[in-house]
Parts: C-alpha cells; structure tokens; sequence
C-alpha cells in the first residue's frame, strides 16, 4: 500500500491535486496537510477517505512524523503568491519569506525516506534577473533569481540536487484556472477573465506586448502526478509551460468570448518584454496537455458571471451579522475577493485623496471614522458624468476597475484601504494606480459647499 503526502494539500495547486486524487481507489493511504484550517476543504478530503493533519513545515518533529514510510511525497507548502511575496518583502519580511522557503523545504528533504519519490515546484521566476528579452529559455539556464521567493526556490532546487533523493522539479510559468476553493485573481489570465465576466475595460500598457509563459492548472495538477507515476524519470527539471504569448493575446481571447470587453492600449515604455520558457524537455516525456488557454478563459468568464456581481460603478456595503452587548458592537463585512494589502489612511477635514483610477483592481475602503464625498467617473463610457455619493462611518465603498474616483473629506476621517495585487509606491502612475483629475480646487470648494 503506499503512502502519498501532499504538503500545502489547501492551496491552488494541491487543491487540484487533491481532486485528481479523489476517484483513486488503488491509493489508501493519502495524507494532506497544510498549515491552515478550512472546515469546508477538510470535510471534503475526509469524505474522499484522505487523512488531513494540521500542521508547520518549520516543525522538525511534524516534518519527520509526517513523513515517516512515504512513498511519494508532493510538496506544495509554502509562500507562493508572487504578488503577495512582493508585498511582504516591501515590509521587511523577507526571512519569515525565506525560512519558510528554504528551512520548511530543508525539514522535507532531511525526512523522505530514500525510497521515496519528491515532486517539487519551482518556479519560472528564477530567471527573473535576465536583462533582456529572451525566448523559449531552455533547463540549463543559469539562474537568475530577484525576489526572496525565486531565490528560496532556487536554494532547494540545489537542496535537492546535493541530495541523493529521486526528485522531479517541475518550473512553473504562470498557472491559471478556475477554482472553486482558492481563486487567484492576481493571476493576468484569472484577472482578465473576472473583469470579461463584467463587460469591463483591460487597460494594455505599452500595447500589452509583454511576454508570458502559462501553464493550466489542471494541467499543472496532471503534470505532477504524471511524474510522480513515471519511474523511469527521477533527478530531473522540466519547465512547465503551454502556452507562450504576449499580454495582449490573452486580452484579445477574452474579448473574443466576450465582445463587450472594452480593450485600451497605452504607448508606454518598457525595459524589455520578458522572457518564456520551454517545454520541448517536459513533452519528450510524453506528457499531453488535454487543456488549453481559450477553455480555460471561456469556463473562468462563465463562472465569474455567475457570482453576483453588482453592476454599480461603486457601491456601499454595510457590515452585517451584528452582535452587540456591553462592551460595544461587532460588525462583519463580505468581501467578494480576498486582500493582501490594508493600508491605513488618515485624512484632514476639507482634504482631497484618490483623483486617479486602477486599471486592474478593485478597490475597497472601509470608513472607520469621519465622512467624505466620493466621486467617480465611468472611464470607459466617453459619455459618462460625474457620479457622487457621501459615505459614512462604518460603509465599505467598493470601486470597480477602470473607475476615476476622488474623495473629498467633509470631516476629519479615517479609512481602511482593502486592495488585492501589487500596489509599490514607486509604481504609482505607471502600474497599478494612474492619476486622473476628476476634482479640481474650484470643484472641491463646490462639493465641500453643497455637502456640508
């Protein structure tokens, strides 16, 4: 009977895994593990007969009760959002990044037993540091790692090869897809589909002509099992990718499923367009992908669509399911995607902020203190008007992409700023965030007279 171990067996990737998994019956012995807790993915696992144990990679004594016997071991756990790692590094936590990647990694390995198989995923990021544009970059790339991340991948990637486990490493391009448990919107290909589902608009800088390498996600899934099945591959790294294409490509499918997607194409400059990975290594294998970037795009937009969806350009939420005794009141709000960044604003009585839009993000601000006006313009309707509201103490404005909007203070106030993806300061007008004027000092003057 052999044992199988997932590590991360909640996230993206071993999510799917997991699925594939659930209609095996010659397997009895599968353990997940993951070092968070969701009620909903564990009683899943458990109904599919998979043992889940909560638990830390950085525990040495978890790694190795864990592993103990194993004869195929995937090993998922571990930061992986690359946006998210951007944001923590901003932060100074780049050795919790580090540990995590490294350390966690090193319990592992220190612990497979030497008849077991070790799937591993390492990342297309290594080649991060290239300076110019290359194409269908090969294995034996030297690596060139930037982020914490990348260089925690490529550390175990040498862990692995200074050992002497039998190991496959399989180099992720960006992995896409739909999944009903952990839904990257960070991911350009998830992004575009959310904002196709809504009849958006897709801003493409500099013309969208940067490069990109994508793999599926169920394909990803598929990939990892191939090799942990294929015993005459051991001690090998394969790049995983299938499809190579420019940004603009995949904004271009997206308006052909849905031709009410609005595309706009800036002049921008840019250093150089990326780089892409190969799969002729991986395909020698004879590994067939059975999924493709337009299926994909097609079932995200269809999924997407069906959530409810507000059709406002920015709407208010109020915070619900209220408790309330003597020590005050509790509120709790619903968010329709999940955060990596809380930015905590303060902001004087009579005071302008924003006067710009995002053209990827939504944004949402909680008003924890204070009141103040918020304007918006629909940036993809050339006929749209300026729309205004007041938001009060205890609101949640959500702002949809591609939305001008400015707040103007009636009172001294604060605000929770709740926003998904990469948002670096110094990226300010280029990236994330694009200044647009909607208030001028004559309009403030105006809307501070009329509100208050």
């Amino acid at each position: 009977m052999k044992k199988i171990v997932i590590t991360g067996g909640l996230g993206y990737i071993g999510t799917e895994l997991c699925k594939l998994y659930s209609g095996e019956t010659r397997y009895k012995n599968i353990i997940v593990t993951d070092k968070r807790f969701v009620s909903e993915r564990v009683k899943q696992l458990r109904d599919w007969g998979f043992n889940f144990i909560q638990g830390d990679i950085l525990d040495k004594n978890f790694s190795k009760n864990l592993l103990k016997d194993a004869d195929v071991v995937y090993h998922f756990a571990g930061i992986t959002d690359v946006a998210y790692t951007k944001l923590e590094e901003k932060f100074g936590q780049n050795e919790l990044i580090e540990k995590i990647g490294v350390e966690g990694s090193r319990n592992i390995i220190n612990n497979v037993p030497k008849h077991c198989k070790l799937l591993f995923p390492s990342t297309h990021v290594v080649y991060e540091g290239f300076e110019k544009t290359k194409y269908d970059v090969e294995e034996n790339e030297p690596t060139t790692p930037v982020l914490t991340y990348s260089k925690g991948k490529d550390q175990t990637e040498k862990d692995l090869e200074n050992s002497k486990l039998n190991y496959v490493i399989l180099r992720l391009a960006s992995v896409y897809g739909y999944s009903t448990d952990t839904m990257r919107v960070g991911i350009m290909p998830n992004l575009f589909s959310k904002i196709a589902s809504q009849n958006g608009t897709i801003k493409l800088f500099s013309g969208g002509i940067q490069l990109k390498s994508l793999v599926p996600l169920v394909d990803v899934a598929r990939c990892f099992k191939f090799m942990a099945e294929k015993n005459n591959v051991e001690r090998e790294i394969f790049h995983l990718a299938k499809e190579n294409m420019t940004v603009k490509e995949v904004a271009e499918l997206c308006k052909k499923i849905n031709p009410n997607l609005t595309l706009i194409e800036t002049d921008d400059e840019i250093p150089n367009l990326g780089y892409t990975i190969s799969n002729k290594k991986l395909l020698s294998t004879g590994f067939k992908f059975r999924y493709n970037l337009e299926q994909c795009l097609k079932e995200m937009i269809t999924n997407w669509s069906k959530r409810k969806i507000r059709p406002e350009l920015e709407y208010t939420v109020q915070g619900g399911k209220e408790y309330i005794d003597e020590r005050g009141k509790i509120s709790n709000y619903e968010l329709t995607e999940p955060i990596n960044l809380i930015g905590y604003i303060e902001s004087k009585k009579g005071t302008v902020r924003a006067n710009h839009y995002h053209p990827i993000q939504e944004q949402k601000c909680l008003l924890v203190k204070g009141k103040y006006v918020s304007v918006i313009k629909d940036l993809s309707n050339p006929n749209s008007k300026l729309q205004t509201q007041v938001i009060q103490k205890g609101d949640i404005a959500v702002i949809k992409p591609n939305v001008a909007h400015t707040m103007v203070f009636l009172e001294d106030s604060i605000f929770l700023n709740l926003v998904r993806g990469e948002r670096e300061h110094k990226n300010y007008g280029v990236t994330h965030t694009i200044p647009y004027v909607l208030v001028d000092e004559e309009l403030r003057k105006e809307i501070i007279k009329k509100f208050t």
